[in-house]
Parts: C-alpha cells; structure tokens; sequence
C-alpha cells in the first residue's frame, strides 16, 4: 500500500508530475538531503519563530522528514539539524478545489493544490486561527513549490504575515532514504 495523500487530492492530475516527484508522495516513508533555513529580520518575525520552535536560520543543514499515515492524511516530521518541525497534512473536505490541509499549531491552512508538468504549487486559499476562519488579507500565507532540479526533488517553503513580511522559509532537495514496499511496510 502506497502513500496516497497527493494521489487522492489531485486525482488523475497527479499522473502529470515528474515521477521524482510521484515517488516522493507514493513510496518515501524517510527522505534525507539538505535545506537553506530563512528567517524574517524583524523583531516580529523572530519572535513569531520563537514562540511557534521554528527551526534556526541556517544554510545547508541536513534535513531529515519522516512521513507518517494519520485519520485523513499524514504526519510530516522535518529535522533540520536536530531541531524538529511538524505539521500534519490532510485531504481537503468540502471545497471545490484540490485542497490540502495544513495544521500547524492552533493554525489550519487550506491550500489549493496545482500540478503541472514541472512540479506542485501549493497557494493558500483560507487560514484559519481555531475555529475562526481569518480573511486572507490579514492572514499568514505559506506558499509551497515542488520542482525537480538537478535529478532530484526539490521545495521551496515561504511564510509571510501582513505587515511583518517574511517570517520563516526553507528551500533545498530531498532523495526517498526509506521506501515502503507494496504491503505498505518499511
């Protein structure tokens, strides 16, 4: 059994991805490679990092993401150096877009999902704080790209506030390290 996440929200329009891509999100349960970690120069920006353990600025830090199966989608588990960040991604329910679903900390993204022949875009389409949905104008947006670069998979991560400007980013590659088998076992 394969991981189904993407396959399941983008339907047959996953098929279009390049296949680093499609294996990334069908067959890794580990991935190791190496990452840039940005930060916002502002006080609110640090502090905003501060208080949601985001990980330090650094370049070239190994990066390891674990993916693990949850009720609707999956835990992903990034270490970048020895500090840890998770999010858990789900299906979008009741939207009529491809949608995926963010949590991270009392924040639910809902991101439109976009593939095409190059890769995936993930763009917000709501936030929510709680239960209460924030107007997207004065909500964080966190953008997300997936692209194939020099042979393997690579991503590209933003958070921006209004006003503050950019908060926290990270960029780099990944390559599969654990690969499930058909019964869907490491």
């Amino acid at each position: 059994m394969t991981r189904t996440l993407y396959k399941t929200i983008l339907g047959a329009d996953f098929d279009q991805v390049p296949p680093e891509i499609r294996r990334m999100h069908s067959f890794a349960r580990v991935a190791t490679g190496s990452a840039d970690v940005t930060r916002g120069r502002s006080l609110v920006a640090g502090l905003i990092c501060y208080l949601a353990r985001l990980p330090e600025a650094r370049k070239g830090v190994a990066v390891e993401t674990r993916f693990a199966p949850i009720e609707g989608g999956e835990r992903w588990t990034r270490v970048f150096g020895k500090q840890p960040f998770q999010t858990d991604m789900m299906v979008g329910t009741r939207d009529n877009f491809p949608c995926m679903e963010e949590r991270l900390g009392p924040f639910l993204f809902k991101m439109r999902v976009i593939a095409t022949p190059d890769g995936i875009d993930l763009t917000p389409e709501k936030v929510y704080l709680g239960p209460l949905s924030i107007p997207l104008w004065l909500s964080p947006k966190a953008i997300g790209r997936e692209r194939v670069k020099n042979g393997k998979y690579s991503f590209f991560v933003e958070v921006t506030f209004p006003i503050v400007g950019k908060v926290f980013g990270y960029s780099g590659w990944l390559e599969p390290s654990v690969l499930l088998d058909e019964t869907g076992k490491a």
